[in-house]
């Protein structure tokens, strides 16, 4: 190809993926915004005030995340997936994919944003499935302060205290326990190990 022509050429591709960032970080924040105004309409439906506060809380943090993320479209795609599992009742799908995306290569700032994002998600997730339930009224509400502020050593014995509500259902139990070995790697095999010593003759007799 004639060097000038591919001069040209090269010149017109950066200015074509140059003028095509700003439409794609427009598209993504779009796409978020459809999102929360999604949860927004199924949140407006339980009158919980806490659960209210959180969704505008995890609002604005997405929103500040997926602004930093401009120009990182799969760190973007990773965090619009997770909150799209998180608007469509997958809880603990949507907690793995943020938790994922703290540990992703991101800059101290993202990852901090990030970390925001993950606890607000996951005080949301415990607001919304157990702050109805009977005897647990307590622990919510610590380990949603504690997540808020970013504790997660703090929330944890609040988490456990959940998870030991005789009064949980399967699904409950399946997701405080996710939650829980996501702040603390190893508690579900450590229950599992706990429950199969139980089944021994003369265990704990």
């Amino acid at each position: 190809m004639n060097p000038f022509l591919r001069r040209c050429a090269t010149a017109t591709l950066v200015l074509t993926l140059t003028a095509s960032i700003p439409a794609l970080a427009e598209n993504a924040s779009g796409s978020l915004s459809s999102l929360f105004s999604s949860l927004k309409s199924s949140v407006a439906s339980t009158g919980d005030s806490t659960l209210k506060s959180l969704g505008s809380d995890l609002q604005s943090k997405s929103t500040a995340l997926n602004k930093s993320l401009a120009g990182n479209s799969d760190a973007q795609s990773s965090l619009q997936s997770a909150l799209q599992s998180l608007v469509s009742g997958k809880s603990a799908d949507s907690l793995g994919g943020l938790q994922k995306l703290t540990a992703a290569k991101l800059t101290p700032e993202q990852t901090k944003l990030a970390t925001d994002v993950f606890h607000t998600g996951s005080a949301f997730v415990i607001q919304k499935n157990f702050g109805a339930l009977e005897g647990s009224q307590s622990d919510v509400a610590k380990a949603v302060t504690a997540l808020r502020k970013g504790d997660a050593i703090s929330a944890l014995p609040a988490i456990q205290g959940i998870s030991q509500n005789a009064k949980l259902t399967s699904p409950q139990k399946e997701l405080i326990h996710s939650v829980a070995a996501k702040y603390a790697p190893g508690t579900e095999k450590v229950e599992s190990a706990i429950k199969g010593l139980g089944n021994l003759p003369g265990f704990g007799k």
